[in-house]
């Protein structure tokens, strides 16, 4: 009789492991649904969700950025009969109050995968790039740019504030620093402040003589030529995208070390390259070579590369196989008559044509085809500078 008991009671914890189980699988499915819908890719967004159960509640918790993603997932829970105990947080986190915005404050700021010294570097920020802040951890934050993309900075990297003090900097007069590279030097004792990277952004104090005295999100003040800037406000919007601009952008960073994360005159990956090349052109584009693979005309590669625009993106990787589609791992920007310049090993020009001294096989045996950028401003993952709002 003992043994039947035992058995009984372990085929019932067997049954019950089995319905939460199922519970907890169901709720997994529902919110894979919402991710696909709301967030397809995390290194843009965030939507990172934990499912338990209290008694006969299903109890939600995690974070995101997505408030209608979150709550497409509780209403899907609910329609599915759950009893929701909604404990999502979404971010910014309400820790932070009301300052949810930063300004870099280095010339290039390096941004990490993980709140951490060690960790891999998957991008970078330009001085006086605002900045939405979500959390913090320790003297960490988690910060997403103006391309949407996420990681993590040192608080010394950023200037904390609010709306009314980003409405007060965008209101500012501001200037861009256009050289590849410089220093800026203080305005009485003229020593070393910091130096300066093509894309910086400072708030312009006054002009004396031929010089600009500016100064840093931080505060700190410092003098450059006035030569090496341009008034921000007039080259937002006088900057007109051309192929041949784009082209000259590009040219001048032959080579500069290929840096993993890289995204400044300083040293670049295939990615941030094209980034920096289309940014010095007031044209914001996505982070990653896959995730630039997404956006802007297609040019397929069937029809070979004579087909090409001159500054069209030209992207390598993995090829579509069955139901796995293409995977672009390396960009690069189209010169024509078969060559493109890319960032592997260093800023380099290579070509499709296998009569040229500089002919990349395995870039050839790669192609996956090419987006077409200029015209495609104002679609997602292309924005002018001028258009975006926090700028």
């Amino acid at each position: 009789m003992i043994r039947f008991l035992i058995c009984m009671a372990g085929a019932l914890f067997s049954v019950a492991c089995h319905t939460n189980n199922s519970r907890l699988n169901e709720a997994e499915q529902i919110s894979k649904s919402a991710i696909s819908q709301f967030v397809p890719d995390g290194r843009e967004d965030i939507f990172k969700i934990h499912f338990t159960e209290k008694g006969t509640d299903l109890v939600v918790t995690g974070e995101t950025t997505s408030l209608e993603g979150k709550n497409a997932l509780i209403a899907s829970l609910t329609n599915s009969k759950f009893s929701v105990i909604d404990s999502i947080r979404i971010l910014p986190d309400d820790s932070l109050g009301t300052k949810t915005w930063g300004l870099v404050t280095l010339s290039v700021c390096n941004i990490r995968t993980k709140p951490a010294d060690e960790a891999e570097m998957a991008s970078q920020s330009l001085l006086g790039t605002p900045v939405k802040i979500l959390k913090k951890s320790k003297h960490w934050f988690l910060i997403q740019t103006p391309d949407h993309y996420i990681g993590w900075v040192d608080d010394n990297a950023l200037h904390q504030t609010d709306s009314i003090g980003m409405t007060a900097w965008r209101t500012s007069k501001r200037v861009i620093y256009l050289p590849l590279s410089g220093n800026g030097f203080h305005p009485e004792t003229k020593e070393a402040v910091t130096d300066l990277v093509a894309g910086d952004i400072l708030t312009s104090d006054t002009i004396i003589k031929s010089e600009y005295v500016l100064e840093m999100p931080d505060g700190r003040k410092l003098a450059i030529p006035a030569g090496e800037a341009m008034d921000f406000d007039q080259w937002k919007k006088n900057t007109s995208p051309t192929a041949a601009s784009i082209i000259n952008s590009a040219k001048s960073l032959l080579g500069r070390p290929y840096l993993w994360g890289g995204t400044s005159s300083k040293g670049v990956d295939c990615s941030g390259f094209t980034k920096t090349a289309y940014f010095l052109n007031g044209i914001i584009l996505a982070r990653d070579a896959s995730l630039q693979f997404r956006h802007g005309e297609f040019a397929d590669p069937i029809n070979g590369y004579e087909k090409l625009k001159i500054g069209d993106l030209v992207f390598f990787g993995k090829k579509a196989d069955g139901e796995h589609p293409a995977k672009a791992t390396h960009v690069g920007i189209y010169l024509g008559n078969g060559l493109y310049i890319n960032s592997s090993g260093y800023v380099r020009i290579d070509s499709f044509n296998p009569d040229d001294k500089n002919y990349s096989k395995k870039r050839a045996d790669t192609w996956l085809g090419a987006r077409t950028v200029l015209g495609s401003e104002g679609a997602k993952g292309i924005i002018k500078v001028k258009d975006h709002p926090w700028y």
